[in-house]
């Protein structure tokens, strides 16, 4: 039946309660060496002993009952002799007496009266039909209004009642007169035990629910701990990401130095190497033109050196030396500019250059390999300015989506060897009242209707996309998709923090499964410092 709270009843917060609640049994109370809870426990369980109560404590929603020893051996019966559960007791009523419980019950709960009490007849375990008492009290409801939690006792009447039953013969009027003095002392009894029902109940729930507002304040500063725990533990990952991208990028310009210092050299040497050698070849051929007939020792070395192919080969290995040296020149450039940004400060630099950087580091991912075919990048760079910002960091995000990407292909190479895989790099401005990233306009040109600009990165790679369960995770940290040990979960994480926090800027990732993935940035033009920024906020 759909019960509602009483509307005679004062309205209570609703308390977060165990189904079942257990007090200690007799044989077990003691005061000694418990906490204040367990004691007030105990004290309850005590004055319930000695006035002959057994309590009773009803779970509405999950109907698991709580029958305490006292309730139980009122009956005769041992405490795993009835099952916890209302059905139990009501095998045990007496069906005369079943359907006035339950419409009594009703109208508790109805509100239509202020309290649930009746008389009952109750089955003992020699056989005999006992009177109980019965009292209740609901103390707990749900945020919807309806009862979830009532607690009661049970008394022993059964004296009472037969006292109340039995007719002397002698005189009538001594018969009546008695009757009447035993219903005025039964009824002045029955008062004076409601009042202390009542009394016992509002102890009880006054303990029940300063014990549950202390275990609620417990779990709260237990989540509270764990959050911060967490938000720790995510602080201490960066600060040690941060030390290790510093150290790294330290190392790898100190590096970078030496290696240029190197190949500055071989480099400068090369080119007038090469003009020796073809000096010498020149000499050579000029006395082999004018002197046709050696002598026999020149004659067997010509023999044995093949002067044609070494002429040859050796002309070409001096200019792949010299490509070579170029190459080497060109990613020590790389490495300068990916690593020696000023982090402290922002500064304005061509995102382009970055990108540049970037890619020449990765080109040994991108290019063809046996196994696989090459990776092609499509460039489409818009006219962008200047912009402001934090150079290094900005490579970074640059380097942690390229990774992605090529980590994304080339897995789905391995399945599919008749696949082409593509990294497509678009940049532009925008005008600043457009938002690219929380909507799905298409791409507008920038006109010069006002001075203040966006810049949009899209980096595209067409790969086999990201399931939408997994997509709505991506940039939570340490969530990562990859085996253990080849990604700790960051990368895209960290891209986050640096382009919203640090340039105040969005990033946003599109995907469709089968067709690719999209990471998007959004960036103003220029940014304001942090100090700026804490300038004109308002904390």
């Amino acid at each position: 039946m759909h019960i509602q709270k009483p509307a005679t009843h004062e309205s209570e917060a609703p308390l977060s309660v165990q189904d079942s609640q257990s007090f200690p049994e007799a044989k077990d109370l003691s005061l000694e060496n418990l906490d204040p809870c367990q004691c007030s426990q105990t004290a309850i369980q005590m004055a319930l002993i000695a006035s002959g109560l057994g309590l009773w404590d009803w779970n509405l929603v999950t109907d698991k009952t709580y029958y305490d020893p006292q309730w139980k051996s009122i009956l005769g019966y041992k405490v795993d002799e009835i099952d916890n559960d209302y059905k139990s007791f009501e095998q045990l009523v007496h069906p005369q007496d079943l359907p006035r419980i339950r419409q009594v019950l009703h109208d508790y709960l109805q509100g239509c009266i202020p309290v649930f009490e009746v008389e009952l007849r109750m089955l003992t375990k020699s056989g005999e039909w006992k009177w109980i008492l019965t009292c209740g009290k609901v103390f707990q409801w749900d945020k919807f209004g309806k009862p979830v939690r009532m607690v009661g006792t049970h008394k022993d009447i059964n004296q009472d009642k037969a006292m109340s039953t039995t007719v002397t013969e002698p005189v009538l009027s001594v018969a009546v007169g008695a009757a009447s003095h035993r219903e005025g002392r039964s009824q002045s009894a029955g008062c004076a035990y409601a009042t202390q029902q009542y009394q016992l109940f509002e102890q009880l729930q006054t303990e029940i629910a300063q014990r549950q507002s202390t275990e609620e304040q417990v779990r709260e500063k237990s989540e509270q701990l764990e959050t911060t725990l967490e938000e720790l533990k995510y602080t201490q990952k960066q600060l040690l990401q941060n030390q290790k991208m510093a150290n790294l990028g330290q190392l790898v310009a100190d590096m970078a130095n030496e290696i240029n210092n190197s190949v500055s050299f071989i480099s400068g040497n090369l080119h007038p190497a090469s003009k020796y050698a073809e000096d010498l070849i020149r000499i050579i051929e000029l006395y082999q033109y004018y002197y046709p007939t050696p002598t026999p020792v020149i004659a067997l070395h010509l023999q044995h050196l093949d002067f044609g192919f070494v002429k040859t080969e050796f002309l070409k290995l001096l200019w792949s030396m010299r490509a070579g040296s170029e190459r080497v020149k060109d990613i020590v450039f790389a490495l300068q500019n990916f690593s020696t940004s000023d982090e402290s400060q922002m500064k304005k630099v061509d995102l382009h250059e970055g990108f540049d950087s970037v890619l020449r580091i990765l080109q040994h991912r991108l290019k063809e390999k046996p196994d696989r075919a090459e990776i092609k990048v499509i460039k489409t760079f818009g006219e962008l300015p200047l912009i402001e910002c934090y150079p290094g960091e900005l490579n970074q995000v640059f380097m942690n989506i390229l990774t992605n990407a090529i980590d994304t292909l080339e897995d789905r190479m391995k399945h599919d060897y008749s696949f082409t895989p593509k990294i497509l790099i678009h940049t532009e401005v925008v005008s600043s009242h457009l938002s690219l990233v929380n909507n799905h306009e298409p791409w507008v040109k920038d006109k010069p209707l006002g001075k203040k600009h966006k810049v949009i990165i899209r980096i595209f790679d067409n790969g086999k996309g990201i399931l939408p369960h997994i997509q709505k995770h991506i940039f939570e940290p340490f969530f990562t998709t990859k085996p253990i040990g080849k990604s700790q979960g960051l990368g895209l994480s960290i891209s986050r923090q640096i382009i919203v926090e640090k340039h105040q800027g969005k990033l946003k990732c599109n995907s469709q499964l089968g067709q690719g993935t999209e990471l998007v940035i959004e960036m103003n033009t220029t940014a304001r410092h942090y100090a700026a920024i804490r300038k004109h906020a308002s904390f």
